[in-house]
């Protein structure tokens, strides 16, 4: 079994990549052909860095210098950079202590909601030095929201890269963030894709079982970093352990009870440890890709947020089923489950959507909007992800990427 291989490498320096592998001795290569050395094909779903989520692999270069927004990576000597504020969101957070960073986020969707508009989103790589540069390459357009994946930050700062302070200056220039996890394998020490230990998520539950202690030492160093948010006034809402339906992560098709037991520790521990910035959400894979469970079945008990992540293949690949190249140039959104989540959740988004296996960007995301529409549906945010070897995906690739942010003042899509 494949566990050390290391995807969307093309944002990080030469360096970087060499040190690592003479160090780890990973081969740099796409999801897809590492599927193809385990003889399977991946689910349509957003692509990864494996030695990101093992919180392996050491930065040699110690440059800190790259493109992102603030200037040092480093925590703010002045105090927190968010200004406290007394907020009132409609719908009260499921956190009962929750903090003013929370309910301020619960307010700002809870008020895009009133207001009938939905959030512009863009996830970047947290753990490259560059990784602003999907935002800096929009401007002078703004996202309203931002997205990074919580094993890369934990990775980021495993390298010395605290970026606490620059990711709350995005929340006090208004933006909301929003946080997946790719969590390690406790069972192998692998990446979220290494499937060991798929339908054992019941052991997680024994906190003295070694994959039970593997993987509460990882939820404690994302809490961690989720502190040092906290430090700085900025809530996140958080969507752990996402796409579980499918069979592509090693939480992948659990029992329905277990998930969610799992679910309600991960807030346990978020309580014990005096974390109460957060808002949560359930991440569903879409249920017409083969092979996934009712999306609905895993809905945690205690939720904030749902949403459905959902791509639309442009080329034909193994991954995008029997479609033909004529099916696959139109630009479509399927929403199926969608109204289904929406009707049990008390907030609704497309958690991840956007193309996949673009290999020009031709595809126009003004259709997240029409999708949407023709359901009679609305979406809190809409969170496009970035280039990796899945093909383009990020606003600033998509040739329609421009013009549907500027229809969209302030980063905000009228619905």
């Amino acid at each position: 079994m494949v566990t050390d291989v290391t995807i969307r490498v093309t944002d990080l320096d030469e360096m970087y990549v060499d040190a690592r592998d003479r160090l780890h001795g990973t081969v740099d290569r796409g999801v897809d052909e590492a599927y193809a050395l385990l003889g399977e094909t991946p689910g349509p779903t957003d692509q990864t860095t494996a030695a990101a989520q093992a919180g392996e692999a050491a930065d040699p270069t110690g440059d800190s210098s790259g493109g992102h927004v603030g200037d040092s990576g480093s925590p703010s000597p002045t105090g927190p950079v968010v200004p406290a504020r007394d907020c009132s969101p409609t719908l009260a957070p499921v956190d009962p202590d929750a903090d003013g960073a929370a309910r301020c986020l619960a307010e700002t969707l809870d008020r895009w909601s009133a207001e009938g508009v939905m959030g512009v989103g863009q996830q970047v790589n947290i753990s490259s030095d560059a990784w602003a540069e999907p935002l800096e390459e929009l401007a002078p357009q703004q996202v309203a929201v931002v997205g990074f994946d919580l094993a890369e930050l934990v990775d980021a700062a495993g390298h010395g890269k605290d970026w606490s302070l620059d990711l709350a200056t995005l929340v006090a220039d208004g933006a909301v963030l929003t946080a997946s996890w790719h969590a390690p394998n406790p069972w192998t020490g692998g990446g979220s894709f290494d499937t060991t230990g798929q339908g054992s998520l019941d052991q997680l539950l024994d906190e003295k079982s070694d994959a039970g202690r593997k993987f509460w030492k990882s939820w404690g160093k994302v809490l961690d970093q989720l502190a040092l948010l906290q430090d700085q006034n900025a809530g996140v809402l958080v969507r752990p352990l996402h796409e579980a339906g499918g069979s592509w992560f090693w939480w992948g098709r659990p029992d329905p009870a277990t998930y969610r037991a799992v679910w309600t520790r991960m807030q346990e521990k978020a309580a014990e440890a005096g974390v109460h910035n957060l808002l949560w959400a359930y991440g569903a894979a879409l249920k017409d890709w083969e092979g996934v469970d009712d999306p609905v079945s895993l809905v945690p008990e205690r939720v904030d947020l749902v949403g459905l992540d959902t791509y639309d293949c442009e080329t034909p690949h193994p991954g995008c089923g029997t479609a033909g190249p004529d099916e696959l140039a139109q630009d479509r959104i399927d929403l199926t489950g969608y109204a289904e989540l929406a009707a049990v959740g008390p907030r609704v988004a497309l958690t991840e959507v956007g193309p996949h296996y673009s290999e020009d960007g031709s595809w126009d995301p003004a259709v997240i909007s029409s999708s949407l529409a023709g359901i009679g549906q609305s979406a809190a945010y809409a969170m496009l992800w970035f280039d990796d070897s899945g093909g383009l995906k990020q606003l600033s690739s998509l040739r329609g990427g421009r013009a549907w942010l500027e229809s969209c003042p302030g980063g905000l899509c009228r619905q």
